[in-house]
């Protein structure tokens, strides 16, 4: 019954969802993870993508959902980014983390930070572990359906960001990732960013913001040093919300990986 019902509602959501520019088409991803949890997301590409195509891991933020990355608007412009990396020739893949979209439970996202700011952080870290060990599984599975990818870019927004550094920290396959405002999460250091920074040894692009209330100038610094490897790092005049001229950042940096 739980697969039938995730299926009824993830298929509603897409209906819900902005529409999908011509000439591409998106297809429901729902696989069984590591705990018998559902794994819900997306797979969004062009129709002429081949299959050997790289492929874009999106991760969103805190509160949001997969959907988000085929929405224009606030926090991240992930419909505009989407548009981009597909134009680029990328094969979309995009997954609800644990306890947002339709696996939402009990516990909600804003509860489990305000936990960890008590001193209760259990649950907060559980979140973001167990949407790491599912990215692992998806991953597993995009290797297995697209044998001949070459490159695997991880790419989040927020507590999304945070998520990648830790996924390219664990996972060989990650090739790159594009990191837009993580989180310094010094009250959890067990899934902070700055912990797991020094085994990134892939291509870095680091986008934050001067005005951050999650992570301060200082801290992004800390964060960027602490790598393996030489990061890519821009700061923009603005709060957590980037402006929408980031994209235009994102845009050259992969253009760069293609030649």
């Amino acid at each position: 019954m739980k697969k039938v019902t995730t299926y009824i509602i993830l298929a509603f959501a897409l209906l819900l969802a902005p529409a999908v520019k011509a000439g591409t088409r998106m297809e429901a991803l729902v696989l069984d993870a590591r705990d018998g949890e559902r794994i819900n997301g997306f797979v969004y590409q062009s129709e002429k993508t081949p299959k050997g195509a790289p492929i874009a891991l999106l991760m969103h933020g805190l509160t949001g959902n997969s959907l988000h990355w085929i929405a224009d608007g606030f926090p991240s412009y992930g419909g505009k980014l989407s548009d981009m990396l597909i134009e680029k020739g990328y094969r979309i893949v995009a997954i609800d983390a644990r306890a947002h979209g339709v696996r939402k439970n009990k516990l909600s996202p804003i509860d489990r930070v305000m936990n960890a700011r008590k001193g209760e952080p259990a649950a907060y870290r559980a979140m973001i572990e167990n949407t790491i060990a599912d990215y692992n599984s998806v991953i597993a599975k995009l290797q297995e359906n697209f044998p001949d990818t070459k490159r695997i870019i991880a790419i989040g927004y927020s507590m999304g960001a945070q998520m990648a550094v830790l996924l390219a920290a664990q996972n060989d396959a990650v090739t790159h990732i594009i990191t837009m405002v993580p989180p310094y999460v010094g009250n959890v250091p067990t899934v902070a960013p700055v912990t797991y920074a020094g085994g990134v040894k892939v291509p870095w692009l680091l986008l934050t913001a001067n005005k951050d209330q999650f992570s301060t100038p200082e801290q992004n610094a800390k964060l960027a040093a602490a790598a393996s490897v030489p990061v890519d790092h821009k700061t923009y005049r603005s709060g957590h919300v980037l402006p929408v001229e980031y994209l235009v950042e994102v845009e050259t940096w992969t253009a760069a990986l293609q030649e």
